[in-house]
């Protein structure tokens, strides 16, 4: 995307039509909504040239895959953090005053407290592109997604939900669903800063409920790539670098709910 500006165009009106008038024409202005701010995000590595030749830090297309994959990496820590600064806690509201997108559960998440919030999004947003959370959160819901019967059923309280073969299967072959009441469900696997060290980069502590048009993510234009040798010491010194300009605007904050886990 290479549009910098966000704009809304208006003028655009419907007029009733009188048989024999003469029509009016409307004037169209565009204003400019939200300015993107880039950002410039990059991976560099150098190393003896000896060391890269004689494969001790392994290949050139290996080093290279791998810091293309902690630059995605990068962008999704980015945008999950932006995510998670919306709502401070659960007193805090979305610029229309209108909206309860903030909810705290204790345990595993239920049901109810996912439908609930889905219905809300969508009702604001008018749909529901994704539900996003670290995999632990949203493992539970398979408990509920694959339609098991309930355990009050022969209480007098219960009713029977009929189980889906095929959604069934999925979740006792994969442990995984991919949507359930409507949505997308997009599950991340922790990210660590590194293999040794291994810390954490992603909160597990949130399920975030994305509606339409809350927001944008965008980067601006291709990854770039720099490759050389400094000359100046013996060996010379290897390098490579690549990098990308990017940008997150999240101007509906109402259209994103969040379900935190307290004591997580």
């Amino acid at each position: 995307m290479d549009a910098l500006v966000k704009k809304v165009r208006r003028g655009v009106t419907v007029r009733q039509l009188v048989p024999g008038q003469d029509t009016y024409a409307s004037q169209i202005t565009i204003k400019d909504l939200v300015n993107y701010n880039l950002d410039a995000a990059y991976v560099e590595i150098s190393q003896n040239q000896w060391e890269l030749e004689n494969g001790d830090i392994g290949t050139v297309d290996g080093i290279r895959t791998e810091m293309i994959n902690k630059l995605t990496d990068f962008y999704v820590v980015k945008l999950f953090s932006l995510l998670g600064s919306l709502y401070a806690s659960a007193s805090d509201t979305a610029p229309t005053g209108e909206c309860d997108c903030y909810d705290t559960y204790t345990g595993d998440i239920t049901a109810a407290a996912l439908e609930d919030m889905i219905d809300e999004i969508s009702d604001k947003a008018g749909g529901v592109k994704a539900v996003v959370g670290r995999r632990n959160l949203l493992a539970p819901i398979t408990k509920f997604a694959g339609y098991r019967v309930s355990a009050e059923l022969g209480s007098g309280t219960g009713y029977f939900i009929v189980p889906i073969p095929s959604t069934l299967e999925t979740i006792q072959s994969t442990g995984w669903f991919g949507k359930y009441y409507g949505a997308n469900f997009i599950a991340l696997d922790q990210i660590y800063d590194n293999a040794y060290d291994r810390n954490k980069l992603i909160t597990d502590d949130k399920i975030f409920v994305i509606g339409n048009k809350c927001g944008e993510f965008i980067t601006y234009g291709d990854v770039k790539e720099d490759e050389w040798n400094e000359m100046s010491t013996a060996p010379p010194t290897w390098h490579l670098r690549i990098y990308q300009q990017f940008g997150m605007i999240i101007d509906k904050m109402e259209n994103v709910g969040v379900l935190y886990r307290s004591g997580a």
